[in-house]
């Protein structure tokens, strides 16, 4: 067992002896052991590393050997840090909890290893190698766990969850993330406590369900998820998919582009829906462009066509407005289980026709305007919108046609 964080272990060197010449304790711990014993060839490791040293004392021994040293962890008790190209976290030993219902967790700081370990999320994270020594830590079992796919918390999971709700989200992410089965004690006080998960900050929230979302595949996260009834405590409303969509929506939708795949989940409900849930999950102005583009996208969709068939310009305008690739602008619709077979098929017949990657002018600003003899204003903008709408209304216009239609309309 030893040898096995060898590599780890060397690379912590510049700061060990510092910390033993003071008497000071220093673990590797949490999610880099647990990975190791997955994968014992991890590429440019960031370490976690847990002490009895208290934050000040961390700082005083890092800062004379570390190449760069943050301090935003500080009050909570960690102190970040780089030596050349390796980058660590050193804690001191610490319990982490909820206090009534506010949104940021109290901090307790411990001399003892075994109590920090208690007070994580899951056993499998729950593992510790004394740098020094490599001896293995593991008093809650989580190597064995971990080999036979089993999802436990350190202590009962009603005190587990009730330290820290977002656990719930993050048994999600890691029963999909590992292929680990949820004990049922942990289904039943997550359901028991899913209310709880509203006093989390929003942001926490957030970005643990964009990780859930960045995996391969999530699905069993998002059973996991409806089945304790968390999904209309994070977004406010009812979701309207069932398990049979998931495969569907994370097969086709890659895992590199979570916001995409989350779009789905508004399907079908009203503006004012999507922007109370995106607004209450803090997501960055981008992302709640382009998830509220996504969602008028599929609606409209959903809408059909203003007559008896969908029309060329009715498609190049929906394809515009999503602002996605073609592909994968089809495979969200498939994603969405959308009934429109007959927009696909129209599709298909305007694709053997024309190239639908952008509908945007093929002439520059600066071409118009030498075209033209005219300077940078107002003028240009409008002429650019011109023959954007002219190109979604009769489809694909060489550079050579563009400049005779801005000549024939446009020059004074």
């Amino acid at each position: 067992m030893i040898g096995t964080f060898d590599r780890l272990r060397d690379l912590v060197n510049p700061i060990t002896e510092r910390f033993l010449r003071e008497e000071h304790t220093l673990f590797l711990v949490g999610g880099v052991v647990r990975d190791v014993l997955i994968n014992q060839n991890i590429e440019s490791p960031d370490l976690d590393l847990t002490t009895n040293a208290t934050p000040d004392q961390i700082r005083a021994l890092v800062e004379p050997v570390a190449d760069a040293v943050w301090l935003q962890g500080e009050r909570f008790g960690t102190i970040g840090l780089r030596v050349g190209e390796t980058r660590m976290e050193i804690t001191t030993h610490r319990s982490e909890s909820y206090i009534s219902s506010s949104r940021k967790p109290s901090v307790t700081f411990s001399l003892n290893l075994e109590d920090d370990l208690s007070r994580r999320d899951f056993t499998v994270n729950a593992m510790a190698v004394e740098v020094d020594s490599g001896i293995f830590f593991d008093p809650f079992n989580g190597r064995s766990d971990l080999e036979n796919k089993i999802l436990r918390t350190p202590l009962a999971p009603n005190a587990s969850f009730n330290d820290d709700p977002l656990r719930m989200l993050r048994a999600a992410r890691f029963s999909a993330g590992y292929d680990l089965q949820p004990v049922q004690e942990i289904v039943d006080t997550a359901k028991d406590l899913a209310e709880r998960i509203l006093i989390v900050s929003a942001e926490r929230i957030r970005e643990e369900f964009l990780k859930l979302l960045s995996l391969e595949n999530p699905t069993k996260g998002f059973e996991f998820l409806e089945t304790v009834d968390l999904l209309p405590k994070i977004f406010s409303f009812e979701s309207n998919l069932e398990h049979k969509d998931f495969d569907k929506i994370f097969s086709l939708l890659p895992p590199d582009d979570p916001v995409t795949r989350f779009s789905v989940f508004f399907k079908g409900l009203s503006k004012k829906e999507v922007k109370e849930s995106l607004k209450r999950l803090k997501m960055s102005r981008e992302e709640k462009r382009r998830i509220e583009t996504i969602v008028d996208f599929l609606n409209l969709l959903s809408n059909g066509p203003k007559s008896e068939k969908w029309t060329n310009e009715e498609l190049r305008r929906l394809i515009d407005l999503n602002q996605l690739s073609v592909e994968t602008s089809i495979n969200l619709i498939q994603a969405s289980n959308s009934n429109v077979k007959e927009f696909l098929s129209s599709l298909a017949i305007l694709r053997s026709t024309e190239d639908l990657i952008s509908f945007e002018p093929q002439l520059t600003a600066q071409e118009l305007m030498d075209l033209l003899h005219i300077e940078p204003g107002p003028l240009v903008g409008e002429i650019l919108s011109w023959l954007k709408e002219t190109h979604l209304r009769y489809g694909a216009i060489s550079v050579d046609e563009e400049k005779k239609m801005v000549l024939k309309h446009w020059k004074k």
